[in-house]
Order: structure tokens, then sequence, then C-alpha cells
């Protein structure tokens, strides 16, 4: 029996224009009246140099630290310590799960999955029927989160010559899942 896909899971090397994919294709979605939830992590550089990561819902409601070179209370991943605040901004950004018609989660990578709070924000999402669209970090192995998004996830890895054309493409298939999630609802 096949597993229904119910995610776009993109990944790349750093620098390659995932996070800018993602919110251009959120833009399209929100334009046609689709309702997304979720959480982006974008870097935070100072004079060039990267200092650590933020965390911020996507309406940007909530934000917090994810990770800074130092000043945190988490677990250390690489040369950054996690911040505990950022597992209350994961939460709190997904509060409207059942609510949404789609999710989106930029990124699910080490220093997400350090905070206890943050994988079980995840790991719910993932195992809840809500369509999403995920970044994956490029070295994801998590043995509980990779076979389920392998299963069921469309995967696409962004390089420079591709990511402009594959903002119609993951729009589609997003609006598609969110399309047969409704209809499924409604009948």
């Amino acid at each position: 029996m096949a597993t229904s896909k119910r995610f776009v899971v993109i990944t790349g090397r750093p620098g390659v224009g995932k996070t800018t994919l993602v919110k251009r294709v959120l833009e399209r979605l929100a334009s046609d009246g689709i309702s997304v939830i979720g959480f982006y992590c974008p870097e935070v550089r100072v004079g060039g140099r990267r200092i650590g990561f933020r965390i911020e819902s996507l309406d940007g409601r909530v934000s917090g630290w994810l990770a800074k070179i130092s000043g945190c209370d988490g677990p250390m991943v690489g040369r950054y310590t996690t911040c505990r605040e950022a597992e209350k901004v994961a939460e709190d950004a997904l509060r409207g799960l059942v609510r949404a018609d789609l999710v989106i989660i930029d990124e699910i990578g080490p220093m997400e999955l350090r905070l206890p709070g943050i994988r079980r924000v995840i790991l719910n999402v993932i195992k809840s029927e809500k369509p999403g669209v995920f970044v994956a970090h490029y070295r994801l192995r998590d043995p509980e989160i990779l076979p389920v998004l392998k299963t069921k996830g469309y995967w696409f890895e962004v390089t420079p010559e591709n990511r402009d054309r594959l903002v119609d493409e993951v729009y589609a298939i997003a609006k598609d899942l969110v399309s047969k999630v409704r209809a499924r609802e409604s009948s």
C-alpha cells in the first residue's frame, strides 16, 4: 500500500536560498487565502560575523533567540549554545495548529531538535494530519523524524540553479496538499 504524501521537504547547503524560497511560497499561499502557521530561524550577523539564530513565528507575533555564541542556557550545538526561550516561541507559533490549513517550519535541524520543547512540537506536527512545508537541515539524521519525512514528503534539494524554478513547483504541491485535506474534511 502506498503512503500518501503530506509534506514538501526542502533541503540544501547553507546559503542557497531555502528560506527565500519558503517565504516566496508563503506569500503566494497567503494570497490564495490559505491559513499558514509556523516558524523560521534566521541567522543573525553583526559586522558580517554570524553570532546566532533567532526563532520567529511566521506572523511576527512571537520571537526569541534559538542559539547564540554565548549567553544562552541550553545544550551546545557546534559553537552555539541553544536558548530554552525558543521552546516557548515554537509552542506559541504553532498554537493554532487545528485551525491552520498548512504548517511551515524552517528549519528542522540540530539546534531545533536539541531543545526538547521544539522537538516535541515538530513531532506533533509531523504526526498530525496537517500538510506542511519543511526545511530540513542538509545533514538531518534524526532516527525518529527522518523516516517520516522520507516516506511522507516530496523532497527538493535547492541549488542556486533551481531555486527560482522550485517556487512554482513547491507552491503547486503545497496548494494541492491543502486542497486534498479540505476536500476530505468537507466530505
